[in-house]
């Protein structure tokens, strides 16, 4: 009984009670190395994930959004204070410095212009990110590059403050 032979009318015939361990025999015709077929199946499954994941920022519990937000003040604009600006050009100055947010290996996710009056706000998915402006000419900002972490359903306040360098 313990014998994987079977006796049939007289005919011997052996069964296989498990497939041999190194062959898979799935498909007629078709024997693979086991060895071959894992590594393929494992190199595929490496494939797909980082064809989903490149580029997006690792991200945390949830899958929604979170909010970047915040004011931006640049100045002086004039060198004597206090001054008075068109409107045009204080846009024109905001408009000099978008605020780039990307990944902490350096891929831009968003770029965006402050306005005036409101300041910026950005969607993000969970994660973190780099928050800086153009370092052009003289002045700056000490609040950036700035590390912020995104959380889902949750608002981030970053404000941001550029001087000129007029003076």
């Amino acid at each position: 009984m313990g014998s994987p032979d079977l006796i049939l009318r007289g005919v011997c015939a052996t069964t296989t009670l498990f497939p041999h361990p190194y062959h898979l025999s799935g498909m007629p015709g078709m024997e693979i190395n086991r060895s071959l077929f894992i590594l393929i199946l494992v190199g595929l499954t490496i494939a797909v994930a980082i064809a989903l994941n490149s580029g997006v920022p690792q991200t945390g519990p949830g899958t929604g959004t979170g909010t970047l937000t915040g004011n931006v003040t640049i100045g002086p604009l004039c060198p004597v204070e206090p001054c008075t600006v068109p409107h045009d050009r204080l846009v024109a100055e905001y408009a000099a410095r978008p605020i780039t947010i990307s990944t902490p290996g350096g891929t831009v996710i968003a770029s965006v212009t402050a306005d005036p009056e409101t300041g910026y706000a950005v969607s993000l998915k969970p994660g973190i990110y780099i928050v800086d402006i153009p370092h052009h000419g003289i002045g700056g900002s000490r609040e950036l590059p700035e590390t912020v972490t995104i959380r889902n359903g949750e608002i981030f306040r970053l404000n941001i403050t550029v001087d000129t360098g007029i003076r």
